[in-house]
């Protein structure tokens, strides 16, 4: 494992909030090894985020009357979901070891990876399997060959999921009801669900802010319309 530190958002005028540092444990996944000291395989997983065309089609959605757009981020996505398949062992950066292993001397200790760390070539297949249960047991269900793009019957909202990122679409109403339904407690781990931040009205999306202005037709009527501004 390695520690990483970037600036997120750092193409963005140094007074912007939305910039900032941001920390990180990885998973060094170009440098794996076997029993053998051979480099690992592993099972390939791969996942399917959202693509731009659903985003664009949750948008559509929510525009239409008495609909809503709110988005949320998951927090430390991947390390939600535990790691499966062949045992993976790692080694922690020296200063990350307890105490106890400098009291001990020891000299190269290695420790089982349980969760799903970034940088793990599977890492992204099992935080998928992960919402998808949750979502599903809690009466989603996914659009057929349209990967992380789901459907709720019963109250009429769209969700699409780009790794940490959810979107939902649907009626004003119901909205609020559907996130509390898949979010997760950390003080009560075993209701399950996904821990995320507080959903909030759409501003930005994708690193796209996205902007709903006041906008008249030539009959007078009133209609939503949402641009999409890049130049930041």
């Amino acid at each position: 494992l390695a520690g990483i530190c970037v600036e997120k958002n750092s193409e963005l005028k140094e007074a912007d909030p939305l910039r900032k540092f941001k920390g990180r444990v990885v998973f060094l996944g170009n440098n794996v090894r076997d029993q053998n000291w051979e480099a690992a395989m592993f099972q390939d997983m791969g996942s399917a985020p959202a693509t731009m065309e659903a985003s664009r089609c949750a948008d559509c959605y929510g525009c239409a009357p008495g609909n809503v757009i709110e988005c949320a981020d998951a927090e430390q996505a991947y390390t939600q979901s535990k790691l499966g398949g062949n045992d993976t062992w790692v080694r922690l950066p020296k200063e990350q070891w307890p105490q106890a292993w400098l009291d001990k001397g020891y000299k190269d200790p290695v420790c089982p990876l349980i969760r799903a760390l970034y940088g793990h070539p599977d890492a992204g297949g099992y935080w998928e399997r992960h919402c998808d249960r949750i979502l599903r047991d809690n009466g989603w269900s996914q659009i057929a060959d349209w990967r992380s793009c789901y459907w709720h019957e019963a109250c009429q909202a769209l969700l699409i999921v780009y790794v940490d990122d959810f979107k939902m679409a649907g009626p004003t109403e119901h909205v609020p009801l559907l996130w509390k339904h898949i979010t997760g407690d950390p003080d009560a781990p075993e209701r399950g669900g996904i821990y995320m931040g507080q959903p909030q009205l759409q501003t930005r999306c994708l690193g796209c802010d996205h902007v709903e202005p006041q906008h008249t037709v030539a009959d007078g009527a009133s209609v939503r319309r949402i641009e999409y501004n890049m130049e930041p």
